[in-house]
């Protein structure tokens, strides 16, 4: 009896924390810059600054991703996100994202589009699209992410 009264407290618990999760969707705002870190054997390192909008009344925390890299409309790479990032409550700011990938997610012929973006504008079209699993608390949500445009690029 004392343990049924012990998981009721706790289901009502739950229930009203529940309800004050509510979750509104984290969206890509704009990106500032493109810099390609590292092109290799081992791998592709691009970081770049994003902002996001976490509308939200709780900070949420990137577990897990993996996104499509596009460049002028051609797949270059699937990638991860290799920092930690952690978006604050009711926010609108730029992160500093660091996506890498290796040489086996390379898609045919992104040899050949990489060296091409050293030989041009300084702008590329650049397009993100894939999933992020974020996390608030105990409670994990895997949301789809896209975002696509015109970005400055960087080399060094």
């Amino acid at each position: 009896m004392k343990n049924l009264y012990r998981l009721s407290f706790l289901f009502i618990i739950v229930l009203s924390l529940s309800s004050c999760l509510k979750y509104e969707e984290v969206k890509i705002t704009n990106i500032k810059y493109v810099k390609l870190v590292e092109f290799s054997k081992k791998g592709l390192i691009v970081e770049s600054e994003i902002k996001i909008k976490n509308p939200n009344s709780f900070q949420l925390s990137m577990v897990d991703s993996e996104f499509d890299l596009y460049v002028k409309g051609s797949k270059l790479a699937k990638a991860r996100v290799a920092n930690t990032i952690k978006i604050p409550k009711n926010s609108e700011e730029y992160h500093t994202v660091v996506m890498k990938s290796e040489y086996e997610d390379f898609a045919d012929g992104a040899l050949v589009k990489m060296l091409g973006l050293t030989l041009g504008s300084s702008e590329i079209d650049f397009k993100v699209d894939g999933y992020a699993t974020g996390k608030a608390f105990f409670i994990k949500k895997k949301v789809h992410v896209t975002h696509a445009g015109k970005v400055p690029l960087k080399l060094y």
